[in-house]
């Protein structure tokens, strides 16, 4: 493991990452304080949304959205008379 300053890490970013990068794993200080841990991601934490989404559902954490809902499908209610929309401006002016 390596140790580093927050300015000698802001210094020389590019060549910390690039050790990163390789796999070693840097501690980042500020004044004699860890503050930080920079580390390769896991390859669970490089999935897309979609892909983490897809584990949860097939380990069964978690179900898909039904495209109907939870109490079936929508059906909008007819009303009679005016829109609402024409109620509300005429209540404006």
């Amino acid at each position: 493991m390596i140790y580093v300053g927050v300015r000698q890490l802001k210094n020389n970013l590019t060549r910390y990452l690039r050790r990163v990068g390789e796999g070693q794993t840097i501690l980042v200080n500020n004044r004699k304080r860890p503050v930080a841990i920079l580390k390769r991601p896991d390859r669970d934490a490089a999935l897309t949304r979609e892909e983490r989404l897809a584990a949860l559902v097939a380990e069964g954490k978690i179900q898909p959205a039904s495209l109907h809902g939870p109490f079936g499908v929508f059906k909008p209610v007819a009303v009679k008379g005016k829109p609402a929309s024409r109620i509300i401006l005429k209540d404006r002016r």
